[in-house]
């Protein structure tokens, strides 16, 4: 077993980049081998369907000619009947007439038969596919979603998930850390990981955000006017003049983001507040004018450790790179600054900022309060962290393949080097709290997070306002619990549009002021609630396939809800209920 990770960008070249490959492939080797799937016959099957795809392709390009062919021909027919009608009497179109619909019988029969062949080559194209996805059936239906767990805790035995989101894990960070877990009702969350890293309580979550921003919109008019003018001879003559207006109008505009972000809860250093952002020092290379810019941040830095002024708390550190390109000047308690930021956690810190190679980089931000930690990585905004199993299904085993190989190892970099900030401070990982986070039934079922997990899950389609024409923010409240399940409320908030249009004033080159259209639009808030079902279900990780129709829970039947109606995430079952 790997000890504590305090080199995280030295541990990850020399050991977990090349265990994650390893894991991820025999992981992937090892559910073929239990599904039972002949590579060799699914091999042959999408070859047969590639060159059926070939012929189908090139019989679609035929029929396509041909029917231009038939097109053209008609054309030219028309055309000549013109013509002839024009020059000469009426008897001569008989002879081309006869001809060119010969012509058109004969196309009409090739495009028929072109039509035929195309049919049935996508017909047949149909059924070998569907003979590959048969073939592949029995693995797409191990693909589950604790995949990624697995991987990541055989990879780094530090980390443990969690099976999903729970209300005892979100108290834990409640009661023990002081996290409200609350983000406001601007913030839904898209999907989130929780589980522990040396026993420390983390989140991985991925959000949806709003705000009000504004939007520019333009207007343009054209007008026209008569001017006179004397010509080269002295005589007076008129002109027409052009000229565009435009204008422009900056009004309120929704706007929509995602964010993916780390929450890690610890002990150490519990009064210690501070904030760093991404900083440009960090790319600087060795050169003259990079070393000049290093100096002066260094400079500015040891001039506020010597201003002494009221409030002022910040002294400089002795490794003033680390201060320069850490840049965590507002930090309220040196001491415990210097407690978390020992000599080598400077060290691996600095090498994390400056590594443009085996890393991202200098991409995240961290922000510490008390014993809450939130790390937003940059690099992670493009990583998709659900790992659901249906992403992986295939009917071709060497695509599932790769894609799943290379989807894992993308995930494993990019949390890696999410946590990578957290890992290279030592005393992280010596503080290990014991707490007892499931002592009810109330403490195992899921939290509010990931309520709207499942409610993005469903699509925000689903929870829509009929006039709703801008993304929507879905936020849960519980309003029921019976035989172990939630009954939820979900509110889906968005807004609808109405155009208006501004006129501005604009100075022509007439003279005149003339009014500019400028079309835009209003935005409303409208909201629309529907209900929600969801409980654990009694076989976690299955797949949604008929094995699990007889595991859900009664409460589904009593709404009416069957098998296909409802969707597992995880190990939680939940389905829209009617009304």
């Amino acid at each position: 077993m790997i000890a504590d990770v305090h080199e995280p960008l030295e541990q990850y070249s020399s050991h977990f980049r090349s265990a994650h490959l390893e894991n991820t492939s025999d992981f992937f080797e090892d559910l073929v081998r239990r599904s039972g799937v002949d590579e060799n016959a699914n091999i042959q099957t999408v070859q047969e369907l590639r060159e059926l795809e070939k012929q189908a392709a090139g019989a679609g390009s035929a029929n396509k000619w041909w029917r231009i062919l038939r097109g053209v021909t008609i054309a030219a027919a028309v055309l000549l009947a013109l013509y002839i009608v024009a020059k000469y009497a009426w008897p001569w179109i008989v002879l081309p007439a006869i001809a060119l619909a010969a012509a058109l019988h004969l196309l009409n029969r090739t495009i028929n038969d072109s039509d035929t062949r195309l049919k049935g080559l996508r017909d047949a194209c149909e059924a070998k596919r569907t003979e590959a996805w048969s073939q592949m059936a029995p693995l797409n239906r191990l693909f589950d979603w604790d995949i990624v767990a697995k991987l990541m805790e055989k990879t780094v035995p530090r980390i443990a998930f969690d099976p999903y989101f729970s209300n005892g894990r979100m108290d834990e960070l409640r009661s023990s850390f002081g996290w409200h877990g609350n983000l406001g009702d601007d913030h839904s969350i898209v999907f989130s990981h929780s589980g522990v890293l040396n026993g420390n309580p983390f989140i991985l979550a991925r959000t949806l955000s709003h705000w009000m921003g504004s939007k520019t919109y333009h207007g343009s008019l054209q007008i026209s006017w008569t001017e006179q003018y004397r010509d080269s001879q002295g005589k007076w003559q008129s002109r027409t003049r052009f000229e565009t207006l435009r204008a422009s109008v900056e009004r309120p505009f929704p706007e929509y983001e995602n964010r993916t972000f780390i929450v890690y809860g610890n002990e150490a250093a519990p009064d210690l507040i501070f904030s760093r952002n991404p900083s440009k020092l960090s790319k600087l290379e060795d050169g003259m004018f990079d070393k000049w810019r290093k100096n002066r941040a260094i400079k500015k830095l040891e001039a506020k450790s010597r201003d002494v002024g009221e409030g002022n708390t910040f002294t400089v550190m002795s490794n003033r790179e680390f201060d320069a390109l850490f840049d965590a000047t507002d930090r309220n308690h040196e001491v415990q600054f210097r407690l978390l930021f020992t000599p080598l956690a400077q060290q691996e810190m600095l090498k994390l900022l400056k590594d443009s190679e085996t890393g991202f980089g200098d991409t995240f931000v961290f922000e510490k309060t008390h014993m809450i930690n939130v790390v937003e990585a940059g690099h992670m905004r493009s990583t998709d962290i659900s790992g659901d199993p249906a992403s992986f299904y295939a009917y071709e085993l060497a695509h599932a393949r790769s894609f799943f190989n290379s989807y894992h190892n993308a995930f494993f970099k990019s949390f890696y080097f999410g946590m990578a900030p957290l890992l290279a401070i030592p005393l992280y990982q010596q503080h290990r709290p014991h707490s007892d986070i499931y002592k009810d039934t109330y403490s195992h079922k899921p939290c509010f997070w990931e309520h709207e997990a499942i409610a993005n899950y469903h699509g925000e389609a689903a929870f829509n306002h009929p006039e709703c024409v801008t993304r929507s923010i879905l936020k849960t409240s519980t309003e029921s619990e019976a035989d172990g399940s939630q009954a939820v409320r979900v509110t889906a908030s968005g807004f609808k549009s109405v155009g208006r249009t501004t006129y501005i004033s604009v100075w022509g080159g007439d003279g005149r002021t003339h009014q500019v259209p400028v079309h835009w639009d209003e935005y409303f808030e409208v909201s629309n609630s529907a209900r929600v079902l969801v409980k654990e279900t009694a076989a976690p990780g299955a797949a949604p396939t008929e094995r699990t129709e007889a595991a859900l829970p009664p409460a589904f039947a009593q709404h009416g809800v069957h098998a296909g109606q409802a969707v597992l995430r995880r190990a939680i079952f939940s389905a829209i209920l009617p009304g």
